[in-house]
């Protein structure tokens, strides 16, 4: 037997077991409790806020810019969809609306961090003085592109559960094509490196999962948004 071989055997022996695998059974889920959820999504904050921040440019936007004011929108408009996906998650008993759910929580939590960190390396404010999305040239006093109404969101914590599902579809598909409307608008207006990149992957993503929440809506017996 060779040096080599002997001294991979012993290596081998060296080594502790292995761990036993995880279940490969189609539908396996790990159900997570909100508060590992509430946990994971300060996490993606604060790890979205810390990646983002080492990416300054010399020359960062302005106050009234195109960018700071895509970010301060978008950043109001992912809070709400991080909040109707926590709500239908602690009440969906469908494996893969929960997964989806937490999948726009978690993703949009990661977001909005970035969007915290790009606007403080600017050196700009969370919030500005401008009204909601005068920065696409048609400021609103109220709802932005897609967001729900305060009633609306209330109903996912009182619907019967099926109800609540349906309307949790109909909401988030609105919600995307309003944040895939703004993401777009950004991309028009601006030649910013990292607010188009975020434009891009927003629009990108949002309407990926637009398709798949219409076929959760079909799956109900629900027409297409």
């Amino acid at each position: 037997m060779s040096t080599a071989t002997e001294w991979k055997i012993r290596r081998a022996r060296e080594l502790p077991p292995a761990a036993p695998p995880l279940p490969s059974r189609p539908g396996f889920f790990v159900p997570l409790p909100s508060t590992l959820i509430g946990l994971l999504i300060a996490a993606a904050l604060a790890v979205g806020a810390g990646l983002f921040a080492w990416e300054a440019l010399p020359h960062d936007p302005g106050d009234g810019s195109s960018a700071a004011g895509f970010l301060r929108d978008m950043h109001t408009h992912h809070s709400q969809a991080v909040d109707m996906a926590m709500a239908i998650r602690d009440r969906a008993p469908e494996e893969n609306l929960r997964l989806l759910a937490t999948d726009i929580a978690l993703t949009q939590s990661t977001d909005m961090g970035a969007m915290q960190g790009y606007l403080t390396i600017w050196d700009l404010p969370l919030t500005g003085g401008d009204k909601a999305m005068t920065w696409m040239g048609h400021p609103v006093d109220s709802l932005m592109p897609g967001m729900a109404t305060p009633e609306h969101v209330s109903q996912l914590d009182t619907l019967p559960v099926a109800e609540a599902e349906v309307l949790f579809l109909q909401l988030m598909i609105r919600h995307h094509q309003g944040g895939v409307e703004m993401a777009e608008a950004l991309l028009e207006r601006s030649d910013q490196p990292q607010a188009t990149l975020m434009a891009r992957r927003i629009a990108n993503g949002q309407s990926a999962e637009i398709g798949t929440m219409n076929q959760m809506l079909i799956d109900r017996g629900q027409p297409p948004i």
